[in-house]
């Protein structure tokens, strides 16, 4: 009798033992990870300096500089700072590292999409604007 109380607890402790390893993968594989876009030559920075609108898209511009040597051909230009972003070059400043963006040239970036990202030059330093959004 007692040989039979024993091979059920041993049952019981592999089929926990199982049933943990099932759910261990489960959640595992199931787990998000988050990455974020990489741009070749760019260095990250999180300060949110302007938005403005080119060919209906929304670009920010966090501080992140694009060298210039990789900067392509003008493509457009950045015209009126407004509280609320409604057409192509208008503009909206988030922070004083960016005193102004009025008349300041739109470019594009060898081997890179410019319906993704392009580069915007203020007081002779091109700072590198992602897309965030399109223009409603």
């Amino acid at each position: 009798m007692k040989n039979v109380f024993n091979k059920r607890e041993n049952n019981l402790r592999v089929f926990s033992f199982v049933m943990g390893i099932i759910l261990l993968t489960i959640l595992v594989g199931c787990s998000t990870t988050t990455t974020e876009l990489e741009v070749v030559g760019v260095t990250p920075n999180k300060d949110l300096l302007a938005q403005f609108a080119f060919e209906d898209r929304v670009y920010s511009i966090e501080g992140n500089k694009t060298p210039a040597e990789k900067i392509n051909k003008e493509v457009g230009q950045i015209e009126k700072n407004v509280d609320e972003i409604k057409g192509d070059g208008h503009f909206k400043l988030f922070n004083s590292k960016i005193d102004h963006l009025g008349n300041a040239s739109i470019f594009s970036i060898k081997d890179v999409d410019k319906d993704t990202v392009v580069a915007v030059k203020v007081n002779d330093i091109y700072y590198t604007a992602i897309v965030a959004g399109i223009l409603d």
